[in-house]
């Protein structure tokens, strides 16, 4: 017998949250508790940095509560009075979000720090668990590779554009 929401502390409205992040959006009910009883809770006080750019990482974490800000380390500071990093965006857990999904298929660092602003909950779900779920029930591993390669895709055409931005950018600077 499986474990009813009751059982694995899930309610509805987060089943519902779980299903509005785009990794599981194709996914049925029944799915979504599957991967969720293979992710750890974890509480990240206000201030806390949850990830850290360059470190090493094997695992995703999906927002259930709070805020996080993501920042990314600049590759050239001129002086003391620039700053060493830059918001990258800020994610709200009522928006449906996860982050560090990469690291469930490479063994690279961290691309960016997650830092919470508020306190937050969050479900972890390791490389290994993951890799699991997908080898033990391939219909639903296919959806959620499939939804994985279109996010990864997605950030791929973003950074190209942001890439074409700034080397137009660049050429119009130097050209003067």
């Amino acid at each position: 017998m499986k474990p009813s929401s009751q059982e694995t502390g899930l309610t509805t409205i987060e089943i519902n949250l779980f299903k509005k992040i785009s990794l599981f959006q194709d996914l049925k009910e029944e799915e979504v508790k599957q991967v969720l009883r293979l992710s750890v809770p974890r509480t990240f006080p206000a201030g806390s940095v949850i990830i850290r750019e360059d470190e090493a990482g094997d695992s995703m974490f999906i927002m259930v509560k709070g805020e996080v800000e993501i920042t990314k380390r600049l590759g050239l500071v001129l002086d003391e009075e620039t700053p060493n990093e830059r918001i990258i965006i800020r994610l709200k857990a009522e928006e449906g979000v996860c982050f560090g999904e990469m690291s469930l298929l490479e063994n690279e660092p961290r691309s960016a720090t997650v830092t919470a602003l508020t306190e937050c909950l969050l479900m972890e779900m390791g490389r290994e668990n993951f890799m699991r779920l997908i080898r033990e029930n391939s219909d639903m591993g296919c959806k959620v590779l499939w939804r994985l390669a279109q996010l990864l895709s997605r950030y791929l055409r973003k950074t190209n554009q942001d890439m074409v931005k700034l080397t137009t950018a660049m050429a119009i600077a130097l050209g003067r």
